[in-house]
């Protein structure tokens, strides 16, 4: 596990003086498989923990490179959160052959529920918060060449192919809050609006070309400009879509999504139908919503054809008809029978 001692622990939550690590073994075990892993990605996880644990145990300790004792506070300190998330509960009770126990002392009682379900909230919301920290330190760190590559290859987004493949593109566009969690859980949905939905407005040629060239990141003028276009519908219609189905707060700062269980979720302030009804209807409708925008893409293309031979030679584009004839008569004659007023 990433954290090994009590030291290590206390760094970054409160607990008691004569705790012992022993004791929040399990819980931060549990910890890391439930939120690290997934946040990391497997293949960079196992790479971290083995270098890790070679640091720590041992009579020689390897220590850890410049790089990865850099990110260990970025992953201890959500992961401590987590942790004690998942202890609240059960460090007030005992199981054994009479059952569930509460504990009690002479001037020490189990704090309350209502405390207890603070606390829970309280270290979900710290934990969510730096593990989008965690995950925004890799975004802006991770290269191919350096002791974050497998994390890039296998858990990074940039080299995803697609149009809109990182949290800075989508939080251009919809308040996301520089989220990596709450992108990572739109992704899916902006990723199934390009591949059914982008095609049909500019061909699948051109689609395939695009991103193809993002990747390279040998984009045209022309082609940067076309893109520019794509991405705020692309990140509209996909929260638009998937935002009923997502818990999450809505703030000044955009929106904030939790991690948690549902029981979890009603401790914390979540968004009232209205809230999000009323968001959803910003991001569809009016100047500024993503039905405007295509009608912006859809003008966009007629009036800069010739720069796209692709999409000119798609299905998905139809050559504007001529405008017929305009007729404006000469000021009639008063004195013409067969004029009226």
């Amino acid at each position: 596990m990433l954290i090994t001692s009590i030291a290590e622990l206390k760094a970054y939550v409160a607990i008691d003086g004569n705790s012992k690590i022993a004791t929040f073994t399990s819980f931060i075990k549990g910890a890391e498989q439930l939120y690290i892993v997934d946040l990391l990605g497997k293949a960079f996880y196992d790479e971290f923990l083995a270098l890790y644990t070679a640091s720590v145990t041992g009579e020689e300790p390897t220590p850890l490179s410049a790089e990865n004792a850099a990110l260990l506070p970025y992953i201890q300190r959500p992961l401590a959160n987590y942790a004690m998330l998942k202890a609240c509960v059960p460090l007030a009770v005992t199981f054994g052959e009479m059952g569930m126990r509460q504990q009690r002392a002479d001037n020490n009682d189990p704090a309350s529920r209502w405390l207890q379900e603070k606390n829970q909230f309280e270290f979900l919301k710290e934990g969510d918060l730096h593990a989008d920290k965690l995950l925004e330190f890799l975004e802006s760190n991770a290269t191919d060449i350096n002791d974050y590559a497998t994390w890039l290859s296998t858990a990074g987004t940039k080299n995803s192919g697609f149009i809109v493949y990182g949290v800075a593109i989508a939080n251009k566009h919809i308040d996301i809050n520089s989220s990596r969690r709450v992108f990572l859980k739109l992704r899916p949905k902006l990723q199934e609006i390009e591949r059914r939905m982008v095609p049909k407005w500019i061909g699948q040629a051109q689609y395939e070309d695009l991103v193809t060239k993002l990747k390279a990141q040998t984009l045209s003028d022309e082609e940067k400009d076309l893109v520019a276009k794509i991405e705020p519908i692309v990140c509209k219609r996909g929260l638009f879509m998937q935002l009923p189905f997502m818990r999450v707060q809505i703030t000044e700062n955009g929106i904030f999504v939790y991690s948690g269980t549902d029981d979890l979720y009603l401790l914390g302030k979540l968004a009232a139908k209205e809230d999000v009804k009323e968001l959803r209807l910003q991001l569809a409708d009016g100047e500024f919503g993503y039905l405007n925008d295509e009608e912006n893409l859809r003008a966009f293309i007629a009036d800069n054809i010739d720069d796209y031979p692709l999409i000119e030679a798609s299905t998905a584009y139809t050559t504007p008809r001529a405008p017929g004839p305009t007729w404006n008569p000469a000021d009639p004659d008063p004195d013409d029978k067969y004029f009226a007023v």
